[in-house]
């Protein structure tokens, strides 16, 4: 595996993740803007309980099967038995909603879209299989097209509605059941015939049970995960109304498309790291300390830019969007989730070399803990605070998620990940602090702001002379040894 390779798959990771944001963005814009408050409350609150369940069927088992894949088992009896698993729990949760929906008419006649935007979310469901086998084979150009083939559709379709109609929520369920279709036959093309790997019925149970007790230790990662990622959501449902849940999960979906960056790396660096471990240990790893060093600040300063510049333009540019909904109303609660954005990065970091190692039981702990913090952090927080609440209880979860990794990581008991941490984020917070108050236009509050943030950070040391050295070394040097390492 070459430089080269590895910047290619860079690049085509990046355009998939910039396209997804991007066409993501300008859906989730337009949905806030022409649906009524109380109606979009109530769409992303349905979003939030079937994400929690279908992350449920997952069993985390895409976690496993890129792992698979990119060590070199089958790929066809790795879709095979993937795509056998998320088709038969998938019609089985549907089947349960319907006879919810005979059991308990009321709650559904209240919630009315569950049903079908049910069928918008299985499909899409279905479609996983297919796009973690792309990246078990780091396949990221065909990745790209997969992960983004919904939301071109809808951006279009939503689009053509707004030039020749009005847009209501019937007609942007039937833009997202049509788009999931889409997408899943897209997948199913892309693999099968472009790639080659085609589904093969001569694996057994045995091998999906297999496959199964590999990710048992997995399954209490998925439920903790899935109540982390929506629980916030499901309790202002219940505990608020649906204009408060509409804002805060405003607020909150911009905040999952603000670590950009990371998202490009994930999957790359899960890739990377289980193939180092298969032939390394954690301590060879913690030996490269300057590769290490320039990994964590490199990621920070990404963390921290894009929130910066977020956080100055907010009001004026997410009240402009969305006809004055969204902006004010949300500016503190942002806030609070900015500062979490940089957490999640070194979480995400901390999580891929655990996992890689096979570090499940650890993983499981500080998951708990998470979870547990969030939950009964909500439980209180919520009816006191509403929206903001919310943020601070996730907030504080970030912080003691990450304080758990850090003790158990290569980095235990050193300065590596904590220094560049507060350094970044103070630096982005007393930039952004500094113009707020500034009577003068929002493009020179923008270059102010962001010309402070780059002085400060050359004066941390964050930013060092001798980095680009190491950045031209890791892009130009062909050493044989490490490309043998890496095959």
């Amino acid at each position: 595996m070459t430089n080269k390779k590895l910047i290619k798959d860079i690049s085509a990771s990046t355009t998939q993740v910039i396209l997804n944001h991007v066409l993501g963005a300008a859906v989730f814009i337009i949905t806030s803007r022409y649906l009524d408050k109380s109606v979009y409350g109530e769409l992303n609150w349905s979003l939030a309980i079937l994400t929690f369940i279908i992350t449920l069927l997952s069993l985390r088992l895409e976690q496993v099967v890129v792992r698979r894949v990119a060590s070199g088992d089958d790929p066809s009896k790795m879709l095979t038995i993937f795509s056998a698993h998320i088709f038969f729990s998938g019609i089985l949760f549907y089947l349960f909603l319907l006879a919810g929906s005979f059991l308990f008419p009321s709650f559904f006649r209240e919630h009315n879209l569950l049903l079908i935007l049910a069928i918008s979310q299985l499909l899409s469901f279905f479609s996983l299989s297919y796009k973690q086998l792309a990246a078990g084979k780091e396949k990221f150009a065909w990745l790209a097209v997969m992960s983004s083939s919904a939301n071109i559709m809808r951006a279009v379709l939503l689009a053509g509605v707004l030039i020749l109609s009005v847009l209501d929520i019937r007609r942007v369920l039937v833009i997202y059941t049509i788009s999931s279709f889409i997408e899943f036959l897209l997948c199913i093309y892309l693999v099968q015939n472009r790639m080659g790997i085609r589904i093969n019925f001569r694996y057994t149970i045995r091998d999906y049970s297999m496959l199964l007790q590999e990710s048992l230790p997995q399954i209490g990662v998925v439920f903790l995960n899935a109540c982390i990622a929506r629980v916030d959501w499901i309790l202002l449902g219940i505990f608020s109304t649906q204009v408060i849940t509409a804002e805060y999960s405003f607020a909150y979906k911009l905040f999952e498309l603000s670590p950009l960056p990371v998202l490009i790396i994930a999957p790359i660096l899960l890739t990377r790291f289980s193939r180092y471990f298969s032939n390394h240990t954690q301590n060879e790893l913690a030996e490269k300390k300057h590769e290490l060093s320039l990994l964590i600040r490199s990621e920070m300063i990404l963390a921290t830019l894009l929130p910066l510049i977020l956080n100055v333009v907010w009001v004026p540019l997410i009240d402009g969007l969305t006809q004055n909904k969204y902006g004010a109303v949300n500016k503190t609660t942002f806030l609070v989730l900015s500062f979490c954005i940089p957490l999640q990065y070194l979480i995400n970091l901390f999580w891929t070399i655990h996992f890689s190692l096979n570090h499940l039981a650890l993983i499981l702990r500080v998951t708990a803990v998470t979870c547990t913090v969030i939950v009964v952090g909500d439980l209180f927080m919520i009816p006191l605070m509403n929206a903001q609440g919310a943020a601070l209880v996730y907030l504080a979860a970030m912080i003691i998620e990450y304080l758990f990794y850090a003790r158990y990581s290569v980095f235990a008991g050193s300065q590596k990940s904590f220094l560049p941490l507060v350094a970044c984020v103070a630096v982005a917070f007393l930039s952004g602090f500094s113009v707020d108050k500034m009577e003068i236009s929002l493009m020179l509050k923008l270059l102010l702001s962001v010309t402070m943030y780059f002085v400060l950070l050359i004066i941390t040391r964050q930013v060092k002379k001798e980095d680009i050295g190491l950045v031209r070394q890791f892009i130009f040097n062909r050493n044989a040894h490490i490309e043998a390492a890496n095959k």
